[in-house]
């Protein structure tokens, strides 16, 4: 089984007496005044953080990470991200729950302390996760992870969370079994039948890698699976991309290209991916398909991947992006790579999103 969440570090710009939590929140806060965040805003942000990480985020930083974490490069257990669409912001984080000691038993079980502090402080929506929880405990050492917890906030709004889970929690084996039965478990079992028989059409070379739910009882919470597309050619992710009711024929193809600045098949480290989205009101087809693009795998440094990104923006997106860069780096863009992680798009409601996944780089970015 490819390793597909590991990457080589090298550890550079390093604050190792500062905790967690502190370094953390005030990336969140250098980001929230790129965007334009008004103070209220950015509290929203800083205090769901500061919420979320309890205990844990006491931690000093140190010289090593306590726990190898997948979600980033250098094992930070947290990244954050911007969305832009229409020309309205949107900041996210991403967070790996952890114990002590922290293994992956007791990540899993800060994560779900977690998320009984979540529904008895903010009433967040647990009941669809609880029909799926016994699936995705992890069992098998190669999960790498068990639950991590994601938060989206928009001017003016409360804040929106989701979590993901591991298809790989009892083996890369079986991966498929657990998101067909988890889909089954919450009343899709159509939408299970329509990734296997038309989005995995590659066999082994698209594989489930991440399944997640909005925490909402919404009947439009959405219920996504992420498919990594190995050894892909352009032509390979279009196809699957063109699934997604509004998407526009070769605009991925076009995305890809880029961002690759080549042809051929996307052989970097890490797969191309794509997430495809369910809902319980229309479980037979995705509401929408997101690409995501490793343009870590690609770039020669940081300032090589904004160089190749400005061309997919309007104006208004590439100030606020390369803005929201430079706030939170803590080192010259051309020194490493890495700290723009993925790149993704879609279309939906008319108008397309974009999305950028961005390292802190708590314990040192990548060399170029």
């Amino acid at each position: 089984m490819r390793a597909w969440n590991e990457q080589p570090t090298a550890a550079r710009t390093r604050i190792p007496w500062q905790s967690l939590h502190s370094f953390g929140s005030e990336r969140l806060a250098a980001l929230c005044h790129a965007v334009g965040f008004d103070a209220r805003d950015t509290q929203t942000v800083r205090g769901t953080f500061e919420r979320m990480c309890g205990d844990w985020g006491e931690r000093v930083i140190g010289k090593i990470p306590a726990w190898r974490s997948a979600i980033t490069d250098d094992h930070t257990p947290f990244e954050l991200s911007l969305a832009m669409e229409g020309g309205q912001p949107e900041v996210r984080f991403l967070l790996e729950a952890q114990g002590a000691p922290t293994t992956l038993r007791s990540s899993w079980e800060a994560a779900l302390a977690l998320n009984e502090r979540l529904h008895r402080e903010l009433g967040v929506e647990l009941e669809r996760f609880e029909q799926v929880k016994e699936l995705f405990e992890p069992v098998d050492a190669r999960a790498r992870f068990g639950l991590w917890h994601a938060v989206g906030v928009s001017p003016g709004k409360a804040p929106s969370f989701k979590v993901y889970l591991n298809p790989f929690a009892r083996g890369p084996e079986g991966a498929e079994e657990l998101v067909r039965r988890a889909f089954e478990r919450l009343g899709c079992a159509e939408a299970w039948r329509f990734l296997s028989t038309v989005a995995m059409r590659r066999g082994s070379q698209d594989q489930p890698i991440y399944f997640s739910l909005d925490l909402s009882a919404q009947s439009t919470a959405r219920i996504k699976v992420y498919l990594a597309h190995w050894n892909a050619a352009a032509e390979d992710i279009d196809a699957v991309m063109a699934l997604a009711p509004e998407y526009a024929p070769g605009e991925s193809r076009g995305f890809c290209q880029a961002l690759h600045e080549g042809v051929g098949l996307f052989r970097g480290t890490r797969p191309t991916l794509t997430c495809l989205s369910f809902t319980s009101d229309e479980p037979r087809r995705p509401s929408s398909v997101t690409l995501h693009f490793p343009l870590r795998c690609y770039a020669a440094n940081d300032a090589d991947a904004l160089r190749r990104i400005r061309p997919l923006l309007d104006t208004e997106s590439r100030v606020l992006l390369e803005r929201s860069v430079r706030a939170i780096a803590r080192r010259p863009l051309e020194d490493g790579v890495g700290l723009i992680q993925w790149v993704s798009m879609r279309r939906q409601g008319g108008g397309r999103r974009a999305t950028f996944y961005l390292a802190t780089e708590a314990y040192g970015g990548a060399q170029p």
